[in-house]
């Protein structure tokens, strides 16, 4: 059949755009032993510091804080129990962190690195988010499929939200709308109104493990792990505004503070951290050597560094654009070391 231009101009109309312009090309630049299991991270408010979980560590060096830059290590913190994540009030004062084993939240002095209130949250509480003006805390509370909101002031538990099948990923707003991931649920909780007593469910994609807000708050991020894509949500009309492919069973997302890119931890067999250019809707994936599961991301004050956590290595990993600092050729001969070892096969565990 000879196809006429109208019938060209037809088909192109029905094919999806595609962006051309990728990210910049990624490499490692900076590399640094953790505890076992490192499992989330979150960067201090002042860009300096960097505060990695390490999920296997039973009662001591559960948290390990490193130089921003150079990812010396500067401190650890010893807890009892097993911390699975991390977030820092807004001032930098204090560092909550998510104890699973006691199913609870522990406030941390920065300065002293000593406990100073412990507070009981539903069974095995995994992600937390702090409001931006720090008044609240919330614990997704993996067990009993409900969140727990906690007032920083006063260290009191304010109330408990019922949720979906095991609630994962969380964000929270400016205006103080609370965003849940369900993550077996297939679906997100979204909370308003003073006490949280309104509350709209939406059925998103398989497996939703991980959100994050852009600076303006209009798009809602999220990782969607089976599916190992990034979705777009527009907030105002809770519509997936874009889908784009990132790597293998992603896990944790973030946002650089310009909102222009995404990057994610990836746990598949594509063992990659993937960053996404929200101007264009292109995604780069890049394998970081030697890593064995992505498991915590955390994006760099400028926006072109991230960190990544390896979950089954026992290191983690500072990515840049391609020229942009740090020591690459250093990073390499330290990463031959383990690169070759077997490397994990399937998902089991990304749950965790």
């Amino acid at each position: 059949m000879k196809k006429t231009p109208l019938f060209l101009g037809l088909l192109a109309a029905a094919l999806p755009l595609t962006a051309f312009a990728q990210p910049p090309k990624l490499e490692v630049q900076e590399v640094a032993d953790t505890g076992s299991m490192p499992k989330g991270a979150s960067l201090s408010p002042d860009g300096k510091h960097y505060y990695v979980t390490n999920f296997g560590q039973l009662d001591k060096r559960n948290i390990t804080v490193y130089d921003a830059d150079t990812l010396k290590l500067e401190s650890e913190i010893d807890v009892p129990g097993v911390v699975v994540e991390s977030v820092l009030s807004p001032d930098g004062k204090t560092l909550y962190v998510s104890n699973f084993r006691r199913s609870s939240v522990m406030f941390i002095d920065v300065a002293t690195k000593a406990v100073t209130h412990e507070l009981k949250t539903g069974t095995h509480p995994k992600v937390l988010v702090v409001s931006p003006d720090g008044k609240n805390l919330f614990a997704a509370n993996w067990a009993t499929n409900d969140v727990t909101q906690i007032d920083t002031a006063k260290a009191e538990v304010v109330r408990t939200l019922k949720v979906g099948k095991q609630p994962r990923g969380m964000a929270v707003s400016k205006k103080g709308t609370l965003y849940v991931a369900n993550f077996f649920g297939d679906s997100i909780d979204v909370f308003t109104g003073a006490d949280y007593s309104e509350k709209k469910r939406i059925q998103v994609c398989k497996v939703p493990r991980h959100l994050a807000l852009s600076p303006d708050e209009k798009t809602l991020y999220m990782s969607c792990l089976n599916y190992s894509q990034l979705h777009a949500m527009d907030t105002t009309s809770f519509e997936i505004t874009h889908r784009v492919p990132i790597g293998n069973a992603p896990k944790s997302i973030d946002v650089s503070r310009d909102g222009r890119y995404v990057y994610s931890a990836d746990f598949g067999h594509t063992h990659s951290v993937t960053v996404v250019d929200t101007h264009e809707w292109s995604s780069r994936v890049f394998t970081i050597p030697g890593m064995d599961r992505g498991s915590g991301v955390v994006v760099a004050k400028d926006g072109k560094h991230a960190l990544v956590t390896g979950w089954f290595d026992n290191h983690i990993y500072l990515v840049g654009f391609e020229g942009s600092g740090g020591h690459p050729e250093e990073a390499k001969k330290r990463i031959r070391g383990w690169q070759y070892r077997p490397k994990h096969e399937g998902t089991e565990g990304t749950g965790g």
